[in-house]
Parts: C-alpha cells; sequence; structure tokens
C-alpha cells in the first residue's frame, strides 16, 4: 500500500465487549497486519450492525462478532502525524470498533420443507 493511500485510509482497532457484574470489561484484539501494528487499514471499515470474522493472533482464537459501537480519532494540524508544513496528514484516522460476540447470520436455522416429487 503506498504512502498516499495510507494516509487518507482509516485505522481500525477492535475491541470485545464483554457483560460484566457492574458493566462491560473491554478487551483489544490483536489482529496481524503487514505492518506489527494491529490495526486493519481498509476503505470499507465495518458499520455498526455488520458481522465480521475476527482472529486474535495473541490469544490463537477467532469468532464471529457484530459490531456495536465506533468511535474516531482524526488527527490534529501541528501533531505529529500532521505537522504545520504539511498539506494532509500523514497516516488514516484512527477507528475503535467495538464488538461482541455472536453466533452468525444463521442462528436457529431450521432444515427446509423437502418439496414432494411430481412423480407420484
Amino acid at each position: 500500500m503506498d504512502d498516499l493511500a495510507h494516509g487518507v485510509l482509516p485505522r481500525c482497532s477492535f475491541y470485545e465487549r464483554t457483560p460484566v457484574e457492574g458493566g462491560y470489561r473491554y478487551e483489544k484484539i490483536s489482529i496481524k497486519s503487514p505492518r506489527g501494528d494491529t490495526h486493519m487499514v481498509t476503505g470499507h471499515p465495518p458499520l455498526v450492525g455488520d458481522l465480521i470474522y475476527l482472529r486474535d493472533m495473541v490469544k490463537e482464537r477467532g469468532g464471529q462478532f457484530r459490531v456495536i459501537d465506533r468511535s474516531w480519532l482524526h488527527s490534529s494540524w501541528g501533531s505529529t502525524s500532521w505537522p504545520y508544513d504539511q498539506p494532509a496528514s500523514s497516516v488514516g484516522p484512527l477507528l475503535d470498533i467495538v464488538v461482541e460476540a455472536t453466533e452468525g447470520p444463521f442462528v436457529n436455522e431450521v432444515p427446509g420443507v423437502e418439496e414432494e416429487s411430481s412423480d407420484g
């Protein structure tokens, strides 16, 4: 991926939300990245309600998740990512994505009714 594309595409981080007594626990899902930073750089970040399969490289497990919330962080002009003498940020925005484990899109599926043969 060239530097220009990397500067405009969001860098997504994923956090699994798990209910615990009194609230929730949020744990980062460490996905593999060619840059080694656990961010998914994509022009198509998942939207709230989307289902996504993620694999945690540290915990060595994966699963189906539903996106329940998102939070954007854009570079400020004058920051280390966007110096005053540059026309644009050198990195894309950060997008924190909160997910919850789910069974997937085909939960509670029942077998279909067999069509009767018309040979009879």
